[in-house]
């Protein structure tokens, strides 16, 4: 038998390695770290919008065309400490995801303690849509930090008793950072005031003095970004209506069982089904006090709401992301409680989905082999178009478009070029960032090389006198597909019939 003092000593290692293994912050400090890994090796192209978002970080403001500032001030701090690289471009996603996966643990560890939270902040970092929107840089990654966070600032108010004016003032910064990220933050306070309205011990807990500082703050930080809007034709406000499309046909049961169908592959199929059971469970219970309650409120808030938007004209899946912070921590909570085979079972579903998700991103051609290419066509070919247009730009005053996604991507592959980059709108309307920003100007640009997404010259042959084909370039988007646009050499402005155009 060995002496008490040599097995201790062989133990005593094994112990701190097993605490890590079941650490939460080991397991989110490794996923973060494979997933900046995994951007340097990424095998695709910036996509529209994240270029996009990059041009407008080249110009710092208060406001852009179709969202708030966050992201492209997010994007001017990544690329100015690591250069314009598409893996500093986008290096936030994966960091903002880890913060909000470590709100999450926190709101669930307060709540219903460590196991729980566990699960809940493992299970954000290996959420399907959170897979993918750690390869992206979108306004979602921003939107849910601050969400995550106000989230729990809300419920440390309402567990301290008497919670210092600190946190309330904290709760108003968090709030605020959330509504120049996405307007989605909004949802927020809607699901606070049901929430305050519903349930009588949240509204007791919560509905304190200092709540009014809480608000002023929100609203002092957000205010830059109305005022932008108001000097700028209210422009963001504006494309919001218009994403809603309100004016189409309405009244679509197929695009809300699409955006329902949606959200089993965003949050996963066990959690989406646990979080309608218990929804379920609790609305049949009728009990309207606890934080299983409070917390369906947060979820089901911003599921609710676009929901009936997707019924009314149409909804992206990612749209109800918003509702995923507070879901995953009543979805943990229901099934460490009763089903934890079934919480494993979900995590290790997902940990490998994320884990194949990692590996794909770095080999497209693994992509076009699953049959899956057409899922990444939108990361494809971009910098090859933009180097084909950029070798027939000899003799042009400058380069006109008529897609925004071509006139993004071109800004940033060519971004070490000199070249004149507008846009020439089709319809003599605005309605994106480059027909409001970039717009094509006649006495500037008097013969251009027009980029056009169709095959004919019908967005120019009504305002240009000498219109001649130039040539086609295209590049391949998967095994099959492939993106082209038609180039002409355009002069003569003379304006559409009736309106002459000046500058």
């Amino acid at each position: 038998m060995s002496p008490p003092n040599a097995i201790q000593s062989e133990a005593s290692p094994a112990a701190p390695a097993a605490g890590l293994w079941r650490s939460f912050w080991f397991w989110a400090g490794a996923i973060a770290l494979l997933r900046i890994a995994g951007l340097l090796f990424a095998d695709g192209d910036l996509g529209p919008d994240e270029a996009q978002y990059w041009t407008w970080a080249q110009d710092p403001a208060f406001g852009y065309f179709s969202k708030p500032p966050m992201i492209a001030w997010i994007i001017a701090a990544t690329t100015g400490l690591f250069g314009d690289g598409e893996w500093a471009v986008r290096l936030a996603a994966p960091l903002l995801h880890t913060g909000a996966a470590a709100f999450i643990y926190l709101t669930a560890d307060q709540l219903f303690g460590r196991r729980t939270a566990l699960f809940a902040g493992l299970g954000w970092l290996t959420l399907p849509g959170v897979s993918v929107s750690s390869f992206l840089i979108t306004t979602d990654a921003p939107l849910l930090l601050f969400w995550s966070g106000a989230l729990f600032m809300t419920f440390r108010i309402a567990k301290a008793g008497a919670a210092p004016t600190t946190d309330f003032v904290l709760l108003g910064v968090l709030i605020g950072l959330g509504l120049l990220s996405k307007y989605a933050m909004l949802y927020f306070i809607a699901a606070a005031g049901i929430a305050v309205l519903f349930s009588k011990d949240f509204r007791t807990a919560i509905m304190r003095p200092q709540i009014a500082l809480t608000t002023l703050i929100a609203a002092a930080i957000f205010a830059p970004n109305i005022a932008w809007n108001a000097a700028n034709e209210f422009q963001t406000v504006a494309h919001t209506a218009a994403n809603a499309n309100w004016s189409d046909n309405l009244f679509k049961p197929a695009s809300l069982a699409r955006f329902t169908g949606g959200q089993f592959l965003v949050f996963g199929p066990i959690l989406f089904t646990v979080l309608l059971a218990a929804a379920y469970g609790i609305m049949r219970k009728r009990n309207a006090s606890g934080d299983k309650f409070v917390l369906l409120i947060f979820a089901l808030t911003p599921l609710v709401i676009v929901a009936m938007q997707a019924f009314v004209s149409r909804a992206h899946a990612n749209w109800a992301a918003a509702a995923y912070p507070a879901g995953v921590i009543l979805v943990s909570a229901v099934l460490t409680e009763r089903h934890a085979i079934a919480a494993k079972l979900s995590l290790a579903l997902h940990g490998a989905l994320a884990a194949l998700f990692l590996i794909a991103m770095s080999n497209f051609a693994l992509i076009d082999r699953l049959g899956a290419g057409r899922a990444v066509a939108e990361l494809r070919g971009w910098e090859s178009l933009s180097s084909q247009i950029a070798s027939q730009t000899d003799g042009f005053d400058a380069v006109l478009f008529d897609d925004r996604s071509m006139i993004a991507e071109m800004l940033y592959y060519q971004r070490e070029s000199d070249l004149d980059i507008a846009a020439l709108d089709p319809n003599n309307g605005v309605h994106h960032h480059y027909e409001a920003f970039r717009p094509f100007r006649p006495n500037d640009h008097e013969r251009s090389l027009f980029v056009s997404i169709l095959e004919t010259d019908a967005h120019v042959n009504y305002r240009f006198r000498e219109i001649q084909r130039v040539g086609v370039v295209s590049a391949p988007i998967g095994s099959k597909d492939m993106r082209q646009f038609t180039l002409f050499d355009i002069s003569g402005y003379y304006g559409p019939p009736g309106i002459q155009y000046t500058d």
